[in-house]
């Protein structure tokens, strides 16, 4: 059985819960963008694609994960041959800082410390545990994220501000959605200036 594409990562703030009420209001359209993707749940969970998508956001280690998972996928999912879920590790990975590795390395790095830490913070992150199921499983991450892999494939990955976004792609057939972060929140890597 195929699955079914999932967001890639926790993300604070993420509309995975409230997906089955947004998608169904979205208007007709042929190109879809994302201005402040984030987990981009609504992206993955959108029953069926637009003939253009673009997923934009302004946190570079992000991006570099879709990118990533988008075009070396294998590798990325190399990374995570023979690792353990620990404190210890997530420790070890907080500490090496990202700009000292290769971009497959930062997003591997990024992507196991926001599964890992509590609350889809991106800063001051926490290690999560919980009682009332499994530890994070590295060796599932190529069955859980062939399909996200796949729903990847095609789309425009933008790392831009979201102006600069909504100019480059605003046309009468574009639909955009626009999820900014909270204002005044913790947990996000910037300070906004809204």
């Amino acid at each position: 059985m195929t699955q079914k594409p999932q967001p890639l990562v926790p993300w604070m703030g993420g509309k995975r819960r409230l997906a089955k009420h947004l998608i169904p209001m979205f208007p007709e359209h042929s190109c879809y963008v994302e201005l402040f993707a984030g987990g981009a749940a609504l992206f993955f969970l959108r029953p069926q694609p637009a003939k253009c998508e673009v997923l934009n956001d302004i946190d570079g280690q992000l991006i570099n994960l879709y990118r990533v998972v988008q075009h070396h996928f294998d590798e990325f999912v190399r990374q995570f041959d023979w690792t353990l879920t620990s404190r210890e590790v997530f420790a070890r990975l907080q500490s090496v800082p990202p700009e000292s590795m290769t971009d497959i390395q930062r997003a591997a790095r990024f992507f196991y410390l926001q599964q890992t830490a509590f609350g889809g913070k991106t800063v001051h992150q926490h290690f999560g545990t919980t009682t009332t199921s499994k530890a994070w499983d590295a060796s599932q991450i190529r069955a859980k994220l062939t399909a996200a892999r796949n729903r990847l494939s095609g789309v425009f990955i933008e790392n831009e501000p979201w102006e600069r976004g909504f100019k480059r792609y605003d046309r009468e057939h574009t639909f955009f959605y626009a999820d900014p972060p909270y204002w005044q929140t913790a947990g996000y890597d910037r300070a906004f200036d809204w």
